[in-house]
């Protein structure tokens, strides 16, 4: 995957009850097909083309219908009161802020906990990471974090909350490129830091520094949970099985 690393824009507000990050081009890449799967339905309505054909077409448009919406649309990740939540496309994490050791950057966002789930100690034990498919590092990110480009030397780790980058309820976060930063002076030095840097990275950076306000909280402790999304492995496999008994009949 690859394209546009810019987040998808929300209000600039702090945020109420929970922050979700996600990035534009997925979404983007869901409409476009959306409009192309309608367009070649219609088409082939409007032309009169044998039910058995639609249906045939019909089928192998859900298919990749559902399999864009698993890989694309669906992945994102919520930072709420009691932890984080990473929706990737077929399974569901949950991880409490008391288990979360850190959040970092490799190819995706990963999020660090402890093995067993139990709270984090002042000793550091490796733990598992989990990869958040819907904050992926792009070539180009990954290009710029070689180069160093744009990141102030020396600039400090923002503190949480420092600067208004979080949407209200379930709107997306909005982030700052580098062009804000450079405009805008005035910004304290946390928060240059903050948007000097790759939207995914600025993510990491902004839910590392939340897990550390709120480990220091002493929120309640709960385990990490690992579920099955049922709905988009039917999403795929509904109009696969469909399309396979059509074929073989």
């Amino acid at each position: 995957m690859s394209g546009n690393s810019s987040i998808a824009r929300g209000r600039g507000i702090p945020a109420r009850r929970h922050d979700v990050f996600r990035l534009t081009t997925p979404v983007v890449l869901w409409w476009v097909w959306v409009v192309f799967a309608v367009a070649n339905i219609t088409d082939l309505l409007i032309q009169g083309s044998p039910a058995h054909t639609v249906l045939r077409i019909g089928a192998i448009l859900l298919v990749i219908t559902g399999c864009v919406y698993a890989l694309a649309l669906r992945p994102r990740v919520i930072a709420g009161a009691s932890g984080i939540t990473i929706r990737n496309p077929f399974r569901d994490h949950q991880v409490p802020w008391t288990a979360i050791q850190g959040v970092d950057t490799g190819d995706w966002v990963k999020v660090y906990h402890t093995r067993d789930g139990s709270p984090v100690t002042a000793v550091e034990v490796p733990g598992k990471a989990i990869e958040c498919w819907a904050l992926y590092v792009s070539a180009r990110m990954k290009r710029r974090a070689v180069r160093g480009d744009g990141i102030p030397s020396g600039a400090p780790r923002p503190k949480y909350g420092t600067l208004p980058l979080f949407g209200r309820g379930d709107r997306v976060v909005r982030m700052f490129g580098q062009e804000n930063a450079d405009a805008s002076p005035k910004l304290p030095p946390e928060a240059k830091y903050l948007a000097s840097l790759p939207p995914v990275k600025a993510i990491a950076v902004t839910l590392d520094a939340r897990a550390v306000k709120e480990r220091a909280r002493k929120p309640e402790a709960g385990p990490v949970t690992v579920a099955w999304a049922w709905l988009p492995l039917a999403a795929v496999l509904v109009p696969a099985l469909a399309l396979l008994i059509d074929l073989l009949a």
